[in-house]
């Protein structure tokens, strides 16, 4: 599987010169040109337009159009710093090549796809970020791909009464539209829409809720710079990329004897970054991952213990022409003094030299080749067109080709050719290949000319690994586990192989790949391995399969189990909560104590908690018993929290609080180790009190949400162990400064738990 392993690249054949050596007056054309192999729930990443309409089909407004285009970009990118080539790259190109870039990189390519769409477009400087904003519907809207944000603003002339805001509408109103408008998941560290969270909403979870600001970004971050925004203009491109396609072309083009295998995996060393010394890799790891919906389950089977952080991905393109049959000669981009005879090529000529020329191109950056050829006398390889030549290793020619995406390679022989062989490796996005998805897969296959296959055959091999789910994303939410890091799932270690031959009378035509899910499992999304095209020479047999392959299979108890398009999040409005009478129970818990880091039991009346390891200061935690009764049903809870009352607040600053799950029980007025304290189950924010203000009296309660963790006590019967409350420094809210809260003495907490009162079965 190692060779699977390697990058891919095209190779496209140009019409053969000096014919007078070969049978006949005029040569065929024998490259396939704009082979597709294009599964119905995959992009279509051959154009800007082709993207663009596969991505929003299904989409009813512009504002879905935009939602989906913004989750494309999501799933085919992560941020590192630009890629570079000398004049600029297309954006297709970086698409299909690269997969990275930086903020204004990112929105270039966005751009460029609203463009693609016939939508105005501009960018928008911060200080130190670059955004833009889409033109549509008489109004300006801003995604930011960079950032993982958008928000939404009430529209009365919308059908959905809501668009997607822009950035004046932001700076303008940032306390409705962005404090109040959005949640931070405390766990799992990322935003969500209020109202539209992940979350049990009724009985269902809601898990395509869309993840905002999945790598570490804040709100506050985001009113300040739309309030900053310092630059507005529209350009066709922006930090090397750029809009226009050029004599760029992603085109899959293919003669006989050549094969091109995309894989879903990268070759060690086998990279193209101009000017860098360091492998291309997301720097946030699998953050982004992990928690979204809108890439997470397409990419979470790549995830694994050998798995560091999003990269690159390669392929390989193979040449190898059946040099026993004459029309062998039809493959090769240019021929001197040649002649088929036998099993091999000969000079037509005794005597003098024979040379062949092979055309390497590709959709995609060779980074690596090489090659074998049985009596090869000179090897050379010009990537100019043909304007010069520089002799090279036929076993290594890499160094050579390596960020070109067209070459040529020169054999020279005096005698007889007798085998060849060329190997090129490539480096392609991973996914902006064309995936497989769970259920029923249609696959389109079509060639710009089916007449261009002659007798020949189109070969179409995918593999893969299929996949399945223990548990439910309810239960992954009442356990607090995320969405798309592979919790409870796994794939088959023997690869599924669907392989497919097809003439030239039966194209186009549909392929069907069905990726079932046992019955009592949930559905994932296979491990893609490679998808393989391949014109084959009549006789000629096709590339190897993986030896341990097997056949795809429905077993009893199979089901065609899909999974909602990844591309789609976000475009529907959050689901209706049920509406049923609810009755609340208030349960008093036996007041603790507070208890430092250090160890010692402390007397005060106030939390506090360090900026930083180096601070002085003590890291303080008000405990609070282990004592709660029989709970509801699980079906039966709707919602739970922790009421916390509180006499005074930091002068300077908001104060972030958080409520804690104890994993061993206290005891009373003993120290306690900090190690013990759980994550943080809830926040919620304190606001600033004057220094002359008077205390609140009585005093004020704040409320942290632990409906999540009353409920996974119930479905893991797991013992509660106490709460513990603590400060959580945040330099979103306070600002740095090192703040403090006072409970009463003997605070009266108490958590509540609202239950259905219909007792709906």
């Amino acid at each position: 599987m190692r060779h699977l392993a390697i990058h891919f690249a095209v190779l496209v054949i140009l019409p053969l010169c000096l014919a007078n050596e070969l049978p006949g007056d005029e040569l065929p054309k024998s490259t396939v040109q704009n082979i597709k192999v294009l599964p119905d729930k995959a992009p279509d990443c051959s154009s800007l337009k082709s993207i663009v309409d596969s991505v929003t089909r299904g989409c009813k407004t512009n504002d879905e159009r935009a939602i989906a285009i913004y989750n494309f970009m999501r799933l085919t990118h992560y941020h590192r710093a630009y890629p570079s080539e000398p004049g600029g790259i297309p954006v297709l190109k970086e698409i299909n090549c690269y997969g990275w870039s930086l903020c204004g990189g990112l929105h270039a390519e966005q751009s460029a796809l609203w463009r693609a769409m016939g939508w105005e477009w501009r960018f928008v400087g911060w200080p130190g970020h670059t955004t833009v904003e889409v033109f549509y519907d008489g109004r300006w809207h801003y995604l930011d791909v960079f950032l993982k944000f958008y928000a939404w603003m009430p529209d009365p002339q919308n059908p959905s009464r809501r668009t997607i805001a822009g950035e004046a509408d932001l700076a303008a109103n940032p306390q409705e539209l962005v404090f109040d408008a959005f949640e931070i998941d405390p766990s799992r560290r990322v935003a969500y829409a209020k109202g539209n969270a992940f979350e049990l909403i009724g009985e269902k979870a809601n898990w395509q809720a869309p993840a905002f600001l999945v790598c570490g970004d804040g709100l506050q971050g985001v009113v300040n710079g739309v309030q900053h925004r310092n630059r507005v203009g529209p350009s066709p491109g922006w930090g090397g990329m750029q809009h226009e396609t050029g004599d760029y072309s992603a085109a899959v083009n293919l003669a006989p004897g050549f094969a091109l295998t995309n894989t879903w995996d990268k070759a060690e060393g086998a990279w193209y970054w101009a000017g860098s010394k360091i492998e291309p890799c997301h720097t946030c790891g699998d953050k982004e991952i992990r928690n979204s919906p809108e890439k997470g389950p397409i990419a979470e089977p790549y995830l694994g213990p050998d798995w560091k952080a999003e990269s690159y991905a390669n392929g390989q393109i193979d040449f190898r022409p059946d040099l026993a049959r004459p029309d062998c000669l039809n493959s090769f981009a240019s021929l001197e003094n040649i002649k088929q005879s036998g099993d091999n090529l000969v000079p037509a000529e005794p005597g003098k030299p024979a040379r062949v020329i092979v055309q390497l191109q590709s959709p995609y950056i060779l980074t690596q080749a090489s090659g074998t050829a049985e009596g090869v006398d000179q090897f050379e390889v010009s990537i100019d067109d043909g304007k010069s030549w520089k002799k090279a290793d036929l076993k290594d020619f890499g160094a050579i080709v390596g960020g070109q995406t067209k070459v040529l390679a020169r054999l020279t022989f005096a005698k007889q050719l007798k085998t060849l062989r060329l190997q090129a490796t490539v480096q392609n996005n991973p996914f902006a290949l064309p995936f497989l998805s769970p259920g029923r897969n249609t696959v389109t296959v079509s060639v710009a000319d089916p007449a261009s296959l002659s007798d020949n055959k189109l070969v179409v091999t995918y593999a893969y690994r299929k996949g399945a789910r223990r548990t439910s994303y309810e239960q992954m939410f009442l356990e607090g586990k995320e969405i798309a890091r592979a919790h409870d799932a796994s794939w088959e270690t023997t690869p599924t192989v669907v392989q497919k031959t097809f003439s030239a009378n039966e194209l186009p035509a549909t392929l069907t790949i069905d990726i079932p899910t046992p019955d009592d499992l949930y559905p994932v999304y296979p491990r893609m391995l490679f998808v393989r095209r391949e014109i084959v020479a009549p006789g000629q047999k096709p590339l190897p399969i993986p030896k341990t392959a097997k056949p795809p299979e429905m077993k009893p108890g199979d089901a065609l189990k899909t999974l909602p398009n990844p591309l789609l999040t976000g475009t529907q409005p959050p689901p209706k909560r049920p509406e049923r009478p609810i009755k609340t129970r208030s349960i008093s818990l036996t007041p603790g104590h507070f208890v430092s880091k250090s160890g010692e039991v402390q007397n005060g009346d106030f939390l506090k908690w360090p900026k930083t390891d180096r601070e002085s200061i003590p890291a303080l935690v008000y405990l609070i018993g282990d004592d709660l009764p029989e709970l509801p049903p699980l079906k039966d809870i709707a919602a739970a929290r922790l009421i916390v009352p509180l006499t005074r607040a930091h002068a300077k600053a908001p104060t972030k609080i958080g409520a804690v799950a104890l994993r061993v029980t206290h005891k009373p007025g003993q120290p306690y180790n900090f190690a013990n304290l759980g994550d943080t189950l809830s926040t919620t924010i304190i606001p600033t009190l004057a220094d002359d203000a008077p205390s609140w009296a009585p005093p004020k309660e704040f409320i942290l949400d632990v409906t999540r963790y009353i409920k996974s006590l119930q479905i893991n019967h797991d013992k509660h162990h106490g709460f513990g409350l603590r400060v959580i420094p945040d330099r979103a809210v306070d600002d740095g400064w090192t703040v403090r809260v006072h409970l009463p003495e003997n605070p009266s907490i108490r958590l509540e738990i609202d239950t259905y009162a219909d007792k709906k079965k």
